[in-house]
């Protein structure tokens, strides 16, 4: 029965109702003329009250009416405009009503729901996950939840969740209630966070393995490329290659294809190699490619990261080579080198000479002078200190002492390094034993001192040879003059014949050629003189004047003064001042 079978029709109707109930239980007399005045008007009184009660029990119903109304009205609405989708369905799944939101969501007016199966409206490949949740809710009666994919009116298709429940239908048989919700924006977040949880899982696995000791390249690379297709949407189908310097990496599945992207490989401003990832077969496009927004940026990224590791490895491989070299170059040298901290005096580098890695952390003045506290300058001035105050080199010869007590000098130079400010960082020592050069350097002070004297004697030795060698010569001249010069007068004198004068003039030239030594001299210095000349230089030598040299070799003032120009002509002094028994004197 409807709830309407109990309201009147009309207020003819109402009233004829209530003659009839009246009349039943005869609430009034029959004859009101049996009844006393008093009585009447107590019973008018009391009908006068009675219908004020009946009124506002009437006021009072009106307005429990109004309120029902709101409240159905609000329920209505709350129902109709519900943010989830509610179906009443049958148990052979056939809708009966559904809210307007429901009607929404599926792209469909409401009447194009009515009497319709809901799986009509789920996609065909997850109808097998809705029935088997409806046969568990029919057979235990238990709420059952399902996570699917329905269809709209334009067949466009989105992510729901049913949740559904068995209901009492009012005495008939149970329906099913079922929730509608839209979580297709939840399965975005959660696809978008499980794939930044694969992005982050596979940065993670890369920085560690670039973070291993000792890892090299290769091992990086092959590792690397195997994790790449990971963290893709569609790992299944995902392949990756990586071209670093024509050595290739890649995985098994890899081949070139049309779905395919790539990232270049930069060293040092240089393209060294690519990244490549593909799909082996089709899928559908993301932002108009074939691979989303975050995908590309994963896909650079990697490439970044695998040009920066690459990049410091190198690095990292070339400083330990110079290194090496370094500590080769150093332990080659055999005097004890060292570079020492100029703020706290630590040996941050030493070679083998100076104690090489054991000495290395240690302070300088503990290696040098086996004590705690940095050196004074008592006596013994510190290379360190000199350097710092004098912001300049420093070379300094120290004296010291074996086990043994015999000295030991040793030559230090300390030179300073300046960062790029000025600021005084390092010294560098070296440190060189001149012992022995001390050693030769006496011998050759001894030496010289011996020398010295010798020469000295050999000064005095050479003087008196030379006074000696001057007597020889007076002597010979004198005995040439006395005894040789007469004879050849006489000769010229006496031979008249012109081959027996050439003759004596030949041999008078040889004597003075053999006797006098300055000739030679002059021979030496390349001089062009005739023997005549070379006579007369000999006697301009010794002092005499044009007048005695004529007597001696029996000519001419003239013809004596004649040599005298030939010979200034010779020697280039006819243009100048100086005197010619100067300068001959001067070829001594």
């Amino acid at each position: 029965m409807n709830i309407t079978d109990n309201q009147p029709d009309s207020a003819y109707e109402l009233r004829c109702r209530a003659e009839k109930k009246i009349k039943k239980t005869r609430l009034l007399p029959g004859d009101l003329t049996t009844l006393s005045r008093e009585e009447i008007y107590e019973l008018i009184h009391e009908l006068e009250v009675h219908k004020v009660e009946l009124e506002m029990q009437n006021d009072e119903l009106c307005a429990t009416q109004e309120e029902l109304e709101f409240s159905r009205k609000s329920y209505s609405d709350l129902y109709e405009f519900a943010p989830v989708g509610y179906f009443v369905v049958k148990k052979n799944g056939v809708i009966i009503n559904a809210n307007l939101t429901a009607a929404t969501l599926l792209g469909q007016p409401r009447g194009n729901l009515i009497n319709k199966p809901i799986s009509k409206f789920i996609l065909t490949k997850d109808y097998h996950r809705y029935a088997d949740q409806w046969k568990i809710l029919l057979e235990t009666g238990t709420s059952q939840t399902v996570e699917l994919q329905m269809v709209r009116k334009d067949n466009s298709v989105f992510c729901a969740r049913l949740n559904s429940m068995v209901a009492e239908n009012a005495g008939e048989s149970p329906v099913c209630r079922i929730v509608l919700i839209d979580i297709s924006e939840s399965k975005r977040l959660e696809h978008t966070l499980q794939k930044r949880i694969k992005e982050l899982y596979f940065f993670f696995r890369f920085s560690s393995l670039l973070e291993q000791p000792d890892i090299s390249i290769d091992e990086v690379l092959e590792k690397i490329v195997l994790l790449i297709p990971q963290a893709w949407q569609f790992p299944e189908i995902t392949a990756a290659c990586i071209d670093l310097d024509g050595q290739v990496f890649q995985t098994e599945n890899f081949q070139e294809t049309q779905w395919m992207k790539t990232s270049d490989i930069v060293i040092q401003g240089k393209k060294a190699g690519k990244v490549t990832v593909c799909y082996t077969e089709n899928r559908p496009e993301f932002n108009n490619g074939l691979f989303s927004i975050e995908e590309s940026y994963l896909l650079n990224s990697t490439a970044g990261m695998l040009g920066r590791f690459i990049t410091r490895i190198r690095m990292t491989e070339a400083v330990k080579h110079s290194e090496k070299f370094l500590r080769t170059a150093i332990n080659s040298v055999t005097n004890p080198f060292a570079v020492i901290n100029a703020s706290d005096y630590t040996v941050e580098l030493a070679n083998d000479a100076f104690g090489g890695k054991k000495v290395t952390g240690l302070k300088c003045h503990a290696v040098w002078r086996l004590q705690s506290a940095p050196c004074t300058d008592d006596g013994y001035p510190c290379p360190v200190r000199e350097v710092q105050k004098r912001q300049k080199p420093f070379v300094r010869e120290y004296t010291q002492y074996d086990d043994l007590g015999n000295p030991i000098s040793t030559e230090i130079f300390a030179f300073p390094v300046f960062d790029s400010n000025g600021q005084l960082t390092r010294i560098i020592i070296n440190q060189i034993n001149v012992t022995s050069r001390k050693r030769s350097e006496l011998k050759l002070e001894q030496k010289a001192a011996e020398l010295k004297d010798m020469n000295a004697a050999l000064k005095v030795l050479l003087k008196r040879r030379e006074l000696d060698k001057d007597d020889i010569e007076q002597n010979i001249f004198a005995n040439y003059k006395m005894l040789i010069t007469p004879i050849i007068q006489n000769l010229k004198t006496t031979l008249t014949q012109e081959n027996q004068e050439e003759i004596v003039e030949s041999l008078e030239l040889s004597f003075k050629n053999i006797l006098s030594p300055f000739s030679k001299k002059l021979s030496d210095k390349l001089i062009n003189l005739t023997p005549t000349e070379i006579h007369v230089a000999q006697l301009i030598k010794s002092g005499k004047s044009n007048k005695e040299i004529a007597q001696i070799l029996n000519c001419s003032v003239h013809t004596v003064s004649r040599h005298r120009d030939n010979i200034r002509a010779k020697t280039n002094l006819k243009n100048q001042k100086m005197n010619l028994r100067s300068f001959l004197l001067s070829l001594e």
